[in-house]
């Protein structure tokens, strides 16, 4: 049984990743440690070529160091016209030094020059949940949108050029409420929340 107050580790350096992964788990039985809050001082490898390995990869190690229970996540934007590329390489395919700024507009100057009358993307994550006593379990979530010039100045990454087929809005101009309820990332932890590991059933006497 998870106890309300058993803590979680969020493998993550990414601070937008950390603020949107509170609010998502804030609902569920967890007290939710940042790596720092933990005393993890190692690093985050993403060795894999899916994100599946990659999300696993953090979270193993992180729960195999502090031997607590860890979450992490791996996610990336598709762009269907470049056959899905950069995918898991989203956040690292201009260099460990880009910033995100950097990175968005090279990706809007990469489909322009080769995709421009088809800017359909996706947003695609994994999460992956390594307890010391279990097995890791993992959940994939997405949602569906057009690549556009950037509004906004909410989220993170890619997010001001994803015009949401939910919202009708970029995620750069979507509130921290409205992107919860549609992202790849709240979705793929639905997923997780579902197969019971989030918020499991007190044990009966």
């Amino acid at each position: 049984m998870t106890d309300p107050a058993s803590p979680l580790v969020l493998a993550t350096n990414n601070t937008g990743k950390l603020r949107e992964l509170r609010r998502l788990l804030a609902t569920h039985p967890w007290r939710v440690l940042s790596l720092a809050e933990a005393g993890w001082a190692g690093e985050l490898l993403e060795p894999g070529e899916t994100y599946a390995e990659n999300g696993l990869a953090k979270a193993a190690a992180v729960s195999a160091g502090l031997n607590l229970s860890a979450l992490a996540d791996d996610s990336g934007i598709e762009v269907d016209a470049l056959r899905g590329w950069p995918g898991p390489s989203s956040a690292r395919w201009m260099g460990p030094d880009a910033t995100d700024e950097e990175r968005l507009a090279g990706l809007i100057a990469e489909v322009d020059r080769r995709s421009p009358d088809d800017r359909r993307v996706r947003y695609v994550c994994v999460v992956a949940l390594v307890r010391p006593v279990a097995e890791p379990v993992l959940a994939r979530g997405e949602c569906l949108g057009t690549l556009v010039a950037p509004r906004g100045t909410r989220g993170f990454g890619y997010d001001p050029a994803f015009l949401s087929g939910d919202l009708g809005i970029t995620f750069g101009e979507a509130d921290d409420a409205a992107k919860d309820a549609v992202s790849h990332r709240a979705r793929a932890l639905q997923r997780l929340a579902e197969s019971g590991v989030l918020d499991p059933a007190p044990e009966r006497a």
